[in-house]
């Protein structure tokens, strides 16, 4: 190498671009949703519902692993970089200062959750503290009475309703479990029809050629989710699949794995597909609008922008991320309903309520059993509704087993705010347009002004 070479070589290595710090930031990526995953989730789970233990106690190793305070720190130096580098526009160093704070706030949250699962009794109060604080801060906070509204209609529905002796005993049991005098509706906002009818006609013409790729079939197990998946990337964007063993580095990949749900991991361009999950012909219809067609396609849209962080998302943008999703499938069919209820109504019973899981699975698969059942004893749906209700209560506590994690508040808190921007903007698909470039909350006036200032590249 010549010695001009290895000068320029020199400066490269002191003076990393903007990519090159915000590459090294994305290895730091803080992952509750992964390291919250148990290595002892099936036999846990056994022993709660046969009755042996009154709640799970679940071991997350991954957790054990992590250096928290090493990596904030590294997460400052490598922001403080960035924020500083002469090729980061003025105008951009506020969303690139609030992506490095958020990042620290997601380690800290997990550092939270792993000290409290690792406390004394002495000290669990002040770090659930700082955990609830951090929890809220970081994904909201739900609001009494829209829980006491949600809530109080599946009640009032379930008490009026005509019931077997054997349901009616059930609903008996669920009635002492949780007051309902407590619970009454409240006028709750619902978009128009016109609006409802124009999304459903936008998302016919942004996405019916994907909808095509889904075959006409009764169930898909997790081979066929990921079959389907791979045929969109490939035929419809162009994608050549990241194929490592074959010395493919880059791009998008499908893969099969352990995992609670489908999930796009937007850092590592991957779509998680989990083993065994099956989905009928309608919910595979649903995960192709939500999946590829929001969390697939504003990454993508993002990345081709000259503001990084708009790839992985601006501060605050989850909630319209998973509204943006639950919307889309809303739109598809054409019919409006709200999103997220179950685990808005489990979020309540924790924060409101002062309920723990065991109390909170007791009145969930009640719930669920009833809403649904319109008659006799049905042991299957008994079954399924206790299995449905172990799932989403696990979800809803997993990191400490006791203490609520809101992420999951989006879907509600997100839809009802998406579906009053597209009120506002009914009509104009140009602003819906807007609505998919890079991941971000076109609500939002920051955010807003930030999309229409960002350059493709």
């Amino acid at each position: 190498m010549s010695e001009k070479s290895l000068v320029i070589t020199s400066e490269l290595e002191k003076n990393p671009s903007v990519e090159e710090l915000f590459n090294q930031l994305l290895a730091l990526e803080p992952k509750p949703i992964s390291n919250f995953v148990p290595t002892n989730a099936v036999e846990q789970k056994e022993l709660f519902l046969s009755g042996q233990i009154h709640n799970p106690d679940h071991v997350y190793g991954k957790l054990d692993a992590i250096d928290f305070e090493g990596n904030r720190e590294k997460i400052r130096a490598i922001g403080d970089q960035i924020i500083a580098h002469p090729d980061v526009s003025e105008k951009y160093a506020e969303a690139y200062a609030q992506f490095v704070q958020n990042y620290e706030n997601k380690t800290t949250f997990m550092e939270l959750a792993h000290a409290y699962k690792h406390a004394g009794d002495a000290d669990k109060e002040a770090i659930k503290a700082e955990y609830m604080q951090k929890n809220i801060e970081l994904f909201g906070e739900p609001d009494e009475a829209t829980f006491r509204s949600l809530l109080g209609e599946k009640l009032a529905a379930i008490k009026d309703k005509e019931l077997s002796e054997e349901n009616a005993v059930i609903r008996d049991e669920l009635f002492s479990l949780i007051d309902a005098d407590n619970f009454e509706k409240i006028e709750r906002f619902r978009p128009s029809d016109e609006t409802v009818e124009w999304t459903h006609t936008v998302v016919e013409s942004l996405f019916g050629t994907l909808l095509e790729r889904v075959p006409n079939q009764e169930i898909f197990n997790d081979q066929d989710i990921k079959a389907v998946f791979e045929e969109i990337l490939i035929v419809d964007f162009g994608e050549v699949l990241r194929d490592e063993e074959n010395g493919i580095t880059e791009g998008w990949k499908v893969i099969v794995d352990n995992a609670q749900k489908i999930n796009i991991k937007v850092a590592e361009k991957t779509i998680v597909i989990p083993i065994g999950r099956e989905l009928e012909l309608e919910e595979m219809k649903d995960r192709v609008v939500h999946e590829i067609g929001i969390h697939y396609l504003r990454s993508v849209m993002g990345e081709q922008t000259d503001l990084l962080p708009f790839k992985l998302g601006l501060s605050d943008y989850l909630d319209t991320e998973e509204g943006f999703g639950s919307v889309v499938e809303q739109a598809r069919i054409g019919e409006y309903h709200e999103a997220g209820i179950d685990h808005y109504i489990t979020a309540g019973l924790s924060h409101f309520e002062g309920k723990d899981f065991r109390e909170i699975y007791e009145i969930k698969w009640r719930l669920d059993l009833l809403s649904d059942n319109e008659g006799g004893p049905k042991i299957k749906s008994l079954t399924k509704s206790q299995d449905a209700s172990y799932i989403n209560t696990m979800r809803f506590f997993r990191g400490t087993d006791e203490l609520p994690w809101f992420k999951d508040i989006s879907y509600y808190n997100g839809s009802a705010e998406v579906w009053k921007h597209l009120e506002s903007i009914k009509g104009d698909d140009l602003e819906f347009m807007l609505m998919l470039l890079g991941k971000g909350n076109a609500a939002n006036p920051a955010h807003r002004r930030i999309m229409l200032e960002t350059a493709t590249v």
